[in-house]
C-alpha cells in the first residue's frame, strides 16, 4: 500500500523502532529506496511515486489541491500521476476547500 501526499509536510509519520535485536537498523530517510514489492505501507510524495505501482493507493490531500498560487493544470497532472499508481484500489481524500475538493463533492 502507498499513501501519496502532495507535499512532504502532509506525510508526517513517526518511525517506530524495531523491537527485536536482529532487526537491521533503518536507513536514513533521505537514502531509502521505495520497493513496491515489499509488504509495507509507503508514505511518499506524488512526485516520488512516478513510475511506481501499488495494489492499494490512498491519495491524501486531493481535496485541498490546488493550493493558492499553484497551477491548476500542473496539480491535475500530479493528481493523475497519483491516481494511476493504483493497480487494484484507489482511495481519495477529498475533504478540503481547494478547487478539486469542490469538484469531488459536487460530482
Amino acid at each position: 500500500m502507498a499513501i501519496l501526499c502532495r507535499h512532504h509536510s502532509e506525510g508526517h509519520v513517526r518511525r517506530i523502532p524495531a523491537q527485536t535485536q536482529d532487526a537491521a537498523p533503518a536507513a536514513p530517510q533521505h537514502v531509502q529506496r521505495v520497493d513496491p514489492a515489499h509488504d509495507s505501507i509507503k508514505v511518499i510524495t506524488l512526485y516520488a511515486s512516478k513510475g511506481l505501482e501499488f495494489p492499494v493507493v490512498a491519495l491524501v490531500g486531493a481535496g485541498r489541491m490546488p493550493t493558492e498560487g499553484e497551477d491548476e493544470r500542473e496539480e491535475a497532472r500530479l493528481f493523475y500521476v497519483g491516481a494511476t499508481r493504483a493497480t487494484q484500489r484507489l482511495v481519495i481524500g477529498a475533504s478540503g476547500n481547494g478547487r478539486f475538493g469542490a469538484q469531488f463533492q459536487s460530482g
